[in-house]
């Protein structure tokens, strides 16, 4: 049949006017599919440059569109998360064409205009105003990357889960190839991808559970240990497990400070209001708690029995042992010596002697 008309040759005899199904074509359909995709030029710009208050973007993987993209992509066929392909076309004849993939953070930029992270800029080779590609596409979903610090200050972090963690959520997609950056206590660091699994070129970080492998920073330099012939022989086939060793053992020695100084209740020994001091060797001995956990009772026991050591023999007070059901309520008063003489004279004296007035006399009868 003829590519360029409709006539397949099909006559009208034995089918009320209407021809057979169309046979399918390949080229009509890649045609159908480039014309629902999105694809736009636009005028390239950093966004540290140009949007002071969007500076918090500049690291991280998302980018800044016109409104009319917007209005554009509602009227597609797209899917959802949106990511946008990159291209910079303007290469040297010979040299391949510069690509990475983003997200899209706003519609908020001027008509014509992109406004992509620095980062974003030196890989795909741009200067302010470079015309570049913006293309939607739909990536697989991630499962595992591979990346390279670009120095070895990476290793000076102490957690490098937590941090990555918390910098590739400013992120929609990682490319092979790609240099990205991250800031974490005011320095800015450089990380390499260099593999994704299942896409091998670039995959897709929305809402995903992703495991991470390191290889060797740049300049770093393997320390010299021991070797034998197993660790050799596993050396030769991971070449990458030096710093994933390496970083696991930062890693550890962190948990390990955190762990120690973290707040923990009844540490310490306690302190009397006398001035005998607790010997810590028999305090808690027998119960294995430290001092200020051990009760009031505990303590005035122990007290009681260092008192009994500087007293006389004859001295110490003779326990109370009374039968069941019987109260005590205190010991007869003993009285001073000379007391006794003292009451008897008083009894002895006269009380209330005298004559006594009246105001009225009384009426004989």
């Amino acid at each position: 049949y003829d590519d360029d008309s409709d006539d397949y040759g099909f006559e009208d005899d034995g089918y009320g006017g209407y021809a057979p199904p169309r046979a399918f074509n390949i080229r009509q359909a890649l045609h159908e599919q480039q014309q629902q995709q999105f694809r736009q030029l636009y005028s390239a710009y950093p966004i540290a440059a140009y949007m002071d208050n969007k500076a918090d973007a500049n690291y991280g993987g998302k980018i800044f569109m016109p409104p009319s993209a917007l209005e554009d992509l509602s009227h597609r066929d797209v899917v959802y998360p949106l990511l946008f392909k990159l291209q910079n076309d303007n290469q040297p004849a010979g040299s391949p064409t510069k690509r990475t993939h983003c997200g899209v953070l706003e519609f908020t930029a001027e008509e014509g205009r992109v406004y992509l992270p620095q980062w974003m800029m030196e890989t795909l080779g741009l200067s302010p105003g470079s015309v570049i590609e913006v293309i939607n596409v739909a990536l697989l979903r991630g499962a595992m990357v591979k990346l390279q610090p670009q120095s070895t200050d990476f290793l000076d972090i102490s957690d490098h889960r937590a941090v990555l963690e918390n910098a590739l959520r400013k992120f929609s997609a990682l490319t092979v190839g790609d240099i990205i950056a991250f800031e974490y206590n005011g320095r800015e660091y450089k990380v390499a991808v260099i593999e994704t699994q299942p896409s091998p070129t670039a995959i897709n970080i929305v809402e995903t559970d992703l495991t991470v492998d390191f290889a060797p920073p740049v300049g770093y330099v393997e320390p010299t240990r021991p070797e034998t012939a197993a660790s050799g022989s596993s050396a030769h086939s991971r070449p990458s497990s030096g710093i994933a060793r390496d970083i696991r053992r930062r890693e550890e020695k962190a948990k390990d400070e955190r762990a120690g100084s973290r707040f923990a209740a009844f540490r310490g020994s306690g302190n009397r209001l006398s001035s005998r001091s607790v010997s810590r060797a028999g305090a808690g001995a027998d119960d294995g708690r430290p001092p200020s956990v051990r009760s009031y009772a505990s303590n005035s026991l122990e007290a009681e029995g260092e008192a009994k050591k500087h007293v006389p023999e004859g001295d110490l007070p003779v326990p109370l042992d009374l039968p069941v059901g019987t109260l005590f309520f205190g010991y007869d008063l003993a009285l001073p010596p000379g007391a006794e003489a003292l009451e008897a004279s008083a009894e002895d004296a006269e009380k209330f002697h005298g004559a006594g007035r009246v105001l009225r006399q009384r009426r004989k009868r």
